[in-house]
């Protein structure tokens, strides 16, 4: 894949350095709109999470919350790695700690269980058309 501002090449697997708005971009070239990263109430996710299968023809996706999480912030971090969010393909399920309460990470779990692979060019394109999609109904 290739940023399509700079041509840069992109490697999904390193998605903390790209953004996913209708394409996939190096953080160079594009940045999310502040109001896609405002903190959200579980119950607000969870309508969004209804409002998007329903926008992309997908059954609907269970959402869970981490309460452990809330008295041990330790439990975010694996190795280096900060975790927002965890996807069940299986169980079409997503289980959100506390920070990942933001419309992106649901759409990057959402690309997870609509395309049933991890960071892949199939899952990186869905999760840009999520991200641009819910951008049109803020």
């Amino acid at each position: 894949m290739k940023c399509p501002k700079c041509g840069k090449s992109i490697d999904p697997v390193q998605h903390g350095d790209l953004t996913f708005d209708d394409q996939v971009w190096c953080a160079d070239c594009h940045q999310y709109d502040g109001e896609l990263f405002r903190h959200r109430d579980f119950a607000e996710l969870e309508n969004w999470a209804l409002k998007i299968c329903a926008a992309f023809g997908q059954e609907p996706v269970a959402l869970q919350q981490n309460l452990k999480s809330l008295t041990n912030p330790r439990i975010y971090w694996q190795d280096s790695t900060f975790v927002l969010a965890e996807a069940d393909h299986q169980q079409r399920s997503i289980l959100l700690y506390p920070p990942g309460y933001r419309l992106p990470t649901l759409c990057h779990e959402l690309a997870h269980i609509f395309t049933g692979q991890d960071h892949t060019e199939a899952w990186a394109r869905t999760f840009a058309k999520l991200v641009a999609w819910v951008k049109t109904q803020l």
